[in-house]
């Protein structure tokens, strides 16, 4: 690694549809020879970017950088990068040779020098000696490696890759995750690569990009995207993960689960955070020779024993109310008691972003709390309260008249307070859910409204995404706070 900045994306943005952004104001930055790869569920815009940087789709604001220059007006044949996609476009009338030569032939080389480009890069493929064989007479890894030795044959600082092992089962693709890196080693040029699975992120990356919703979440080498997630989004989507609603008990010590653990981070007392446990980072006490009672430790019912192959799946209740899944070994009968322990060192905590359910709003002319649509009949004393109200008229402690339509209101909610319905017309505001995350009692919805806003919701009940609903939230859970009272 160079340290140097190869690709630098700056403030982009891409809509396909007027007032709709699928990406808006994204920074990404991709140094000299890293293998870099954007993570993401599908429709969260890891393919589009792919498509800007190759120059196939031109982005709708901001700018791309190669080596420091602008290229977003460079034709993609005149910039240093290649592409392979998820289906090969090899052509069925070439043999393997032709396929890949074909692009040195369009530069017009000389056949000896053809030869030799070709040879080299069948070697780094592992395809010597299928130089000859027709296309449709591979196997789907061959023609993959086919696509790959066509695409670094022209020798591109760049290599875009989009899901290119989708195609392959599952043991070829964990045979060509292996060898992409090895080719990545051995070729030395850069790496933009795109996929869903995170099992493919993590074993080839040097740096994973986690996206979701046109927005990177989270960039950082693969062992710190697994073990130090910085929202909960990442840390349900990389791996899998027990996440408890806590918050910091003093020192360093956090509740959850109604109980207090010792954890190895320092977070101010008070706050508010999500616990995340890796299954992997739960062990069962020995009932004969570890300790009955200590730090950090849990007892529960064991409700769920699953084989897995290497391990078993084990899930507990806890207090009757609470699931904890992680692995062992052993199998657990149902219905047996069984104590576990976390390690301090195995808490990871996110404080929780208190910028959800936060929304701006406006005092009417009617003198009541309008946001969108929603309007809430509010005491208006309560965001005045050295005021006095009558007669229609609001006046200060001094007698002076205050005239507050217009003024801009802030008002939140805590995502525990509200539920979701079926009834369209029992909430006060309706959108399909986009995201569920499990937290152990209970789950955590995103709702998207038609106008692109997001509620979060915690609701027992077991809802599905795009599940259209209604959000009733009670009007004395929602807290209303003045943002200009000098106006």
């Amino acid at each position: 690694m160079t340290g140097k900045n190869i690709i630098e994306l700056k403030n982009i943005s891409k809509s396909y549809v007027r007032d709709t952004n699928v990406i808006e104001n994204l920074n990404l930055e991709i140094k000299k020879g890293e293998f870099v790869t954007l993570l993401g569920p599908s429709g969260c815009g890891k393919t589009t970017i792919l498509r800007m940087i190759g120059g196939f789709e031109e982005q709708s604001g901001g700018e791309i950088y190669l080596n420091g220059k602008e290229i977003s007006q460079v034709l993609p044949h005149k910039r240093p990068i290649n592409t392979v996609f998820q289906k090969y476009a090899l052509f069925p009338f070439m043999n393997v040779y032709k396929n890949i030569a074909f692009g040195l032939k369009m530069q017009k080389l000389a056949k000896e020098e053809i030869d030799k480009k070709v040879k080299k890069v069948l070697e780094i493929v592992d395809l010597e000696g299928f130089e000859n064989r027709e296309i449709s007479t591979l196997s789907g890894g061959q023609q993959q490696r086919v696509a790959i030795a066509r695409a670094v044959v022209n020798e591109p600082e760049i290599l875009l890759l989009d899901e290119p092992l989708g195609a392959l089962d599952y043991k070829m693709r964990r045979e060509m995750q292996l060898e992409l890196k090895q080719m990545h080693d051995e070729l030395g040029i850069t790496f933009l690569y795109v996929t869903h699975d995170q099992e493919e992120a993590l074993t080839m990356s040097d740096k994973i990009a986690v996206m979701s919703d046109g927005k990177i979440l989270q960039m950082d080498t693969p062992e710190n995207i697994y073990k130090k997630p910085n929202n909960i989004f990442v840390a349900d989507f990389i791996g899998e993960s027990n996440i408890f609603n806590g918050f910091v008990t003093g020192g360093n010590k956090v509740n959850f689960c109604d109980r207090e653990f010792d954890y190895l981070e320092n977070l101010p007392v008070g706050t508010k955070i999500d616990a995340i446990i890796r299954p992997e980072h739960v062990k069962i006490v020995d009932e004969k020779t570890g300790e009955k009672t200590g730090k950090n430790q849990m007892k529960g019912k064991v409700i769920s024993c699953v084989f897995k192959g290497t391990y078993h799946e084990v899930t507990i209740l806890i207090d009757d109310k609470v699931e904890l899944f992680f692995q062992s070994l052993q199998k657990q009968e149902e219905g047996k008691e069984i104590t576990i322990v976390i390690e301090e060192k195995h808490i990871h905590l996110i404080p929780y972003d208190m910028s959800k359910n936060h929304f701006d709003a406006y005092i009417n002319d009617e003198l009541k709390v309008q946001h969108g649509d929603i309007i809430h009949d509010i005491d208006i004393l309560k965001l005045f309260p050295d005021a006095s109200y009558s007669k229609g008229q609001l006046k200060n402690k001094k007698g002076k008249s205050i005239n507050p339509a217009g003024m801009q209101v802030s008002l939140y909610f805590d995502a525990m307070d509200a539920k979701l319905s079926d009834d369209k017309e029992e909430g006060i505001v309706t959108g399909n859910i986009v995201s569920i995350i499990y937290k152990g009692d209970h789950y955590s919805y995103t709702v998207r409204t038609e106008t692109d806003e997001d509620y979060y919701v915690d609701d027992e009940w077991l809802w599905n995404i795009d599940d259209y609903v209604s959000l009733i939230i009670p009007e004395d859970k929602i807290h209303f706070e003045l943002k200009n009272a000098n106006k």
